[in-house]
């Protein structure tokens, strides 16, 4: 049974989902202004490993990606491109997709612009309104997480220290941590009519209404960088706790480590991205999934491009491992497949996955054998081509 550390729990627990054959997952994804770099890209491996290990043991995957297009990065591009914030959006989200294909990410199912759910947004803002949840101060819009249980658990936080956060500063708001829903204060050269006045959707919100569109009263697993817990996962679960009445709307919130570049946080306002197109134009795709997996996704990782190409080697196994394959698999070899499988149901321990494959391709290369179905199933759940053109589906 496949095992996952919750962030919730801090713990690694059996994953069960909701429903029996089908597992719902919420991935936070882009601000469509850019292009993606390898901090997002390992983001999106991780868990298109994660649906991979989650297939193979016979469940569906239903994976919703939203896409930030309301926000002032995508006005201001939209400005200084003399063209709309929707142009901006469809572009970069366009770029997104083609980045997701060129890794061979096949897991997402719906991409969903957040702009498309305003009045959705604004349809649970008044339910938390109504239900005194939420409040109105100077024009802006807040929820109250004093009603909210375990506010802070994500993050471990008491609420002493949620406190010590200069958060969605205005003036009015009950306490210090509250979140905002709806800013009608600020000015962002774009805005939305609505019932609390002109203004701008808060980022909470916003992933909160494509969710509840989306999956209703509750979802499997929510997944983002582990950067995201605070605020936004935190709000995220307040919100939708407080707007289905239901303690656990989520059973899991997996989170993935950040990608560092000399050090620091891999950041396009640092300048110290490596963008995936362009590695996609100097390497293998197979090659950069291989080296992310190299890493257990919940430990940061400092980009190296000599750690990168130490992973040819492995490659190379696995394609010359391809071209002898036999009628019948040696029962040394059906041990390291379980003890494969087991390592991926150990909380995707990948790099423990990857060493075992490793035997597996030295045996067979030194004359142990592999049936076609077996070495299928290890390049299926690690998303791995056979060679260079054909990719394993």
């Amino acid at each position: 049974m496949l095992k996952l550390y919750n962030s919730f729990s801090l713990s690694k627990e059996d994953f069960v989902p909701f429903e029996k054959n089908l597992v719902k997952m919420f991935i936070c994804g882009p601000t469509v202004y850019d292009y993606t770099h390898l901090g997002h890209a390992r983001i999106f491996l991780v868990y298109d490993l994660l649906c991979r290990c989650l297939n193979d043991q016979g469940f569906k995957t239903d994976v919703l990606v939203n896409l930030t297009d309301i926000n002032q990065n995508v006005f201001d591009k939209a400005k200084e491109n003399l063209t709309t914030y929707k142009d901006v959006a469809k572009f970069y989200a366009s770029a997104f997709v083609v980045t997701l294909q060129s890794l061979g990410i096949q897991s997402v199912n719906k991409l969903a612009y957040v702009s498309d759910y305003v009045s959705s947004m604004e349809v649970q803002i008044r339910k938390l309104l109504q239900k005194k949840i939420a409040y109105m101060a100077h024009g802006n819009v807040y929820l109250d997480v004093s009603q909210a249980q375990n506010y802070g658990k994500i993050s471990q936080q008491t609420r002493d220290q949620l406190n010590l956060h200069r958060l969605d500063i205005g003036p009015g708001k009950k306490n210090q941590e509250d979140v905002m829903l709806w800013n009608c204060t600020d000015y962002f050269d774009f805005s939305w009519e609505s019932e609390f006045g002109k203004g701008v959707p808060w980022w909470h919100m916003q992933d909160t209404a494509v969710a509840v569109e989306n999956f209703g009263d509750n979802y499997d697993i929510h997944g983002g960088a582990r950067e995201l817990i605070y605020p936004h996962h935190e709000a995220h679960l307040a919100q939708y706790q407080l707007l289905s009445g239901s303690k656990q709307p989520v059973k899991a919130w997996v989170h993935v480590g950040l990608v560092l570049s000399g050090g620091e946080k891999m950041s396009k306002s640092l300048g110290n991205v490596v963008w995936v197109q362009d590695l996609i134009k100097k390497y293998d795709s197979d090659l950069i999934r291989l080296y992310i997996l190299s890493k257990h996704y919940r430990d940061d990782m400092n980009f190296s491009e000599n750690d990168l190409v130490m992973n040819k080697s492995l490659l190379d196994l696995i394609r010359l491992t391809a071209l002898r394959v036999s009628d019948t698999t040696h029962d040394t070899i059906s041990n390291l497949i379980h003890d494969f499988m087991e390592s991926l149901n150990d909380d995707l321990d990948s790099p423990t996955a990857l060493a075992k494959l490793e035997k597996i391709c030295i045996k067979v290369k030194n004359g142990k054998s592999i049936t076609q179905i077996d070495f299928n199933r290890l390049c299926k759940v690690l998303g791995i081509k056979y060679d260079s053109t054909n990719r394993v589906q």
